[in-house]
């Protein structure tokens, strides 16, 4: 008979934790659509709380702020995000395929969200905005998102010097970070702009991890290393 009551609570627990899950999942989904139909400063808690038809208590009880539900929006793209990732990996060795499968996937990601992603824009460069990926409230996020480029260029067949090793995936995620910026006020038809964007910038990147392998380019590296430790002294 104990065994029998045990697992009616955990069936009534599980019962009880998926309601609650896709109570949140539909909180969640409201607002992604409200944010981009209405306009994010638009958009009050009040408004995604009737669309969703739940009390703004449960509304606040799932997400504290309208930042929160955005974050939760960041985490749920990245999440696809390493899902599609790893899945690419499987297909290639080659560090530049990744990498560039890892920045055309973000923005196809992204795409249908581009119009309150432009909002966030405005105040992605102020580190003490929530949302700024520079801010400390997304650190684990832009620490995750570092984590898909290192772990695609360890498992590559890309030899590198060692120290470049170290910095490369910061390096490379502020280059992402700076290409998602302009794809958010590329105005070309069907982002072509972008596109050459993207090839241009990722032929002189690679031709440059090249060279640095020479022992001319050691000079360089020097400055490299402190701008990073610089920026990410900063965030």
């Amino acid at each position: 008979m104990p065994n029998s009551m045990n697992v009616q609570v955990k069936l009534g627990q599980t019962k009880s934790f998926t309601k609650k899950a896709q109570t949140k999942q539909k909180i969640f989904q409201t607002a992604i659509v409200l944010f981009q139909k209405e306009g994010y400063e638009t958009t009050t808690m009040r408004m995604i709380a009737k669309e969703a038809k739940v009390s703004l208590g449960l509304t606040y009880y799932h997400f504290q702020s309208k930042e929160d539900l955005v974050l939760e929006f960041y985490k749920s793209s990245q999440k696809e995000l390493i899902r599609q990732s790893e899945q690419f990996f499987k297909t290639t060795k080659d560090f530049k395929a990744r990498y560039k499968f890892i920045i055309t996937t973000q923005l196809e990601l992204f795409t249908h969200h581009k119009k309150f992603l432009q909002v966030l824009a405005r105040q992605a460069g102020d580190p003490t905005y929530p949302l700024s990926p520079f801010s400390s409230e997304s650190e684990s996020l832009r620490e995750e998102a570092v984590g898909i480029i290192r772990h695609a260029m360890m498992s590559s067949n890309t030899k590198l010097r060692e120290d470049l090793s170290k910095v490369l995936p910061d390096l490379l995620w502020m280059q992402q970070m700076g290409i998602l910026f302009f794809w958010l006020s590329d105005p070309s038809k069907s982002f072509q702009n972008t596109k050459l964007m993207i090839h241009d910038s990722l032929d002189l990147t690679f031709k440059l991890i090249k060279l640095s392998n020479f022992p001319l380019f050691k000079n360089v590296m020097g400055p490299i290393f402190r701008m990073v430790r610089l920026a990410k002294f900063k965030s």
